[in-house]
């Protein structure tokens, strides 16, 4: 994930061309809108790094999930009771791994 820093660093960076654009433009709507949002950027800033939290803990549950069903498919065709204790533990590792995604995606809202 991101850092907040680097986050914040970038959103910043990006109001700003976007105020000397409209400067060029001679867009004064605009350049207060955009004094508006640099005026709120801390509150703008956490929203951003939490939207952004959020699409990477999705992105893992989903890659947690497709590597689950990799394993269910491994586990209805194996006949080695070693090999088939392995997949259940890595099975089980990853249901624990998608349950404090989940807790963490609640807690965001």
């Amino acid at each position: 994930m991101g850092s907040a820093q680097a986050i914040a660093g970038a959103w910043v960076n990006d109001q700003l061309d976007l105020y000397n654009l409209a400067v060029s433009l001679g867009d004064m709507a605009w350049q207060q809108d955009i004094l508006g949002r640099l005026y709120n950027r801390e509150k703008l800033i956490r929203q951003e790094t939490e939207l952004r939290t959020k699409e990477e803990l999705w992105l893992r549950f989903d890659e947690i999930n497709g590597r689950m069903l990799v394993l269910y498919r491994e586990l209805r065709s194996i006949s080695h009771k070693g090999t088939e204790q392995a997949l259940r533990e890595e099975a089980l590792e990853l249901k624990k791994q998608r349950t404090r995604i989940g807790i963490r995606l609640r807690q965001l809202g």
